[in-house]
């Protein structure tokens, strides 16, 4: 048996992404409690994760059975499956009390622990890899940690890969443990998030002892994870994402009840209580995540063929490019266009109307005498690009294309891709399967400085956008204050009243 003596829960601390709290984490020791409902085969999955992969020398596991419909059953097969296991506990509830009520009790009841510990509340339908708790605690201890999370297959936005190129593909768990596998010695240690995703949440004992734990406003569950890293966050603590940790989740397999209609009313109560959330989550997915993570799908690329995309509106000879493009790409890509009224595509292809979403990913982008906000869409969008120029630099004012910057964007393109002309195309299919072909670790690194190339123009636009949404109901707002002030508004509604006491108004 190692030593479980508490230890100073600040000693050993490091920066976030340093990696050099390791020596801390293997001195801290951890209660995990597993709240216990429903779905035994997930529950199952669950404690032989915990069995194969936790140090019970150093940690205890805490499985609290919520009495269920089947907790009978689940009681006995669960009492069968970790028999003599050290390190296990197994206690019930004279009642249900909900998840919420059920992770309170077991940490401020049954297992009150010691100062220096952590608690990790695993939901019984996650499953834990190997290495997990180790990974987590090492970003717990370091500086000004609250909250640690895993990555997972399915986890929102901790969910690895969480942007899929093939929109129809599933998320399987044997997916993300490739990609997983793949990605995660690319990405750094942790990563700061508005909160922490509550099927494996692991925090510090003496926060709860301090703060509470999980606030019965949100019970039976759904959003109490979100209250707690929100809370301690006004003291100053972070929720973490371990990248090193892979932690796999079914999701609401142990959940009684309307769910959405309890998530609906749950997440109101968030907003009321914390109004900046909702612009905090979109802050972060647009810039608080890294290259890599997003296009981890393209990155390990599995499934169909990958997708090129085009938009070909605006180009003269759009026909004569659609030809010189299939020519190139058309064995062995999916090719999806934008084309202008008139022009049709080859057999195969995918033409749309629809404006392309930045976080529909394709593998490659062909940007014909691209606008540098088309560069900034396709920073997000793609991982490879071929950019096409279609004829001279020295185009008139009265083109759009120049009003828009297309002839001031190649001191931005020429990091990131060498200009081609559309006769040129065979070459650059080359050089696109020679870069998709490039060792990760190059063309990770690759796509971290093109992200942080044109992240800040990304911001000023999504700045810049705001504020003209703003702008808009600022002056709406006045125009209908304007409207009710006016004498004929108001002659208006003194005609209406007298109208309404007409004989045979209603």
């Amino acid at each position: 048996m190692t030593d479980t003596t508490p230890t100073d829960p600040t000693a050993g601390t490091t920066a976030s992404g340093s990696g050099s709290g390791a020596s801390a984490a293997t001195r801290r020791t951890t209660l995990v409690v597993v709240p216990v409902y429903g779905d035994l085969d997930s529950l199952l999955r669950c404690v032989d994760g915990l069995v194969e992969h936790l140090d019970t020398d150093r940690h205890r596991v805490l499985l609290l059975n919520d009495c269920g419909p089947d907790a009978d059953t689940i009681e006995r097969a669960l009492l069968e499956r970790i028999g003599d296991h050290p390190g296990f506990r197994y206690e019930r509830n004279d009642h249900n009390l909900g998840f919420v009520g059920t992770c309170n009790r077991a940490v401020t009841e049954l297992d009150t622990g010691a100062v220096g510990e952590a608690v990790l509340l695993l939901n019984s339908d996650a499953v834990p890899t190997a290495g997990f708790l180790d990974a987590m605690l090492a970003v717990l201890d370091e500086d000004r940690t609250g909250v640690v999370t895993a990555r997972s297959d399915n986890a929102t936005i901790a969910s690895i890969p969480y942007r899929l190129t093939n929109r129809g593909a599933a998320r399987t768990e044997e997916r993300t443990r490739a990609v997983h596998a793949a990605v995660a010695p690319l990405l750094p240690v942790s990563q700061v998030l508005p909160v922490a995703m509550g099927f494996c949440f692991l925090t510090r004992r003496e926060l709860v002892t301090e703060h509470g734990l999980f606030d019965e406003a949100f019970a039976p569950g759904y959003g109490e994870e979100n209250d707690y890293c929100l809370r301690i966050a006004r003291h100053g603590w972070l929720a973490k994402i371990a990248n090193r940790a892979l932690v796999l989740h079914a999701g609401g397999k142990s959940f009684s009840g309307n769910r959405n209609a309890l998530r609906a009313a749950h997440q109101r109560e968030l907003e009321r209580r914390y109004p900046f959330l909702p612009d905090a989550v979109a802050a972060y997915q647009r810039h608080g995540t890294t290259a890599t993570e997003r296009f981890a799908d393209v990155l390990v690329p599995a499934g169909p063929a990958p997708r090129l995309a085009v938009d070909l509106r605006h180009v003269d000879d759009a026909a004569g490019l659609v030809r010189a493009l299939d020519a190139a790409f058309g064995d062995g890509f999916a090719l999806e266009a934008r084309l202008p009224a008139g022009t049709s595509a080859p057999a195969g292809w995918t033409v749309t109307a629809d404006e392309p979403s930045p976080d529909d990913l394709v593998t490659v982008q062909v940007l014909v005498d691209p606008t540098p906000a088309e560069l900034v869409l396709a920073n997000r969008r793609a991982a490879h690009w071929v950019v096409v120029r279609t004829g001279s630099t020295t185009v008139p004012w009265s083109s759009s294309r120049v009003r828009a910057g297309s002839d001031r964007v190649a001191e931005l393109v020429r990091p990131f891709a060498d200009e081609v002309t559309p006769d040129e195309l065979e070459t650059a299919r080359e050089g696109i399967e020679n870069s998709m072909l490039a060792p990760l670790e190059g063309t990770s690194a690759f796509l971290e400085r093109r992200w942080a190339a044109f992240l800040p123009l990304d911001l000023a636009a999504a700045e810049a956008g705001a504020s003209a949404s703003a702008d808009e109901v600022t002056r709406l707002r006045r125009e209908l204050d304007d409207l009710r002030a006016s004498r004929s508004f108001r002659t208006g509604q003194a005609i209406a009243k007298v109208a309404s006491r007409l004989p045979g108004r209603r």
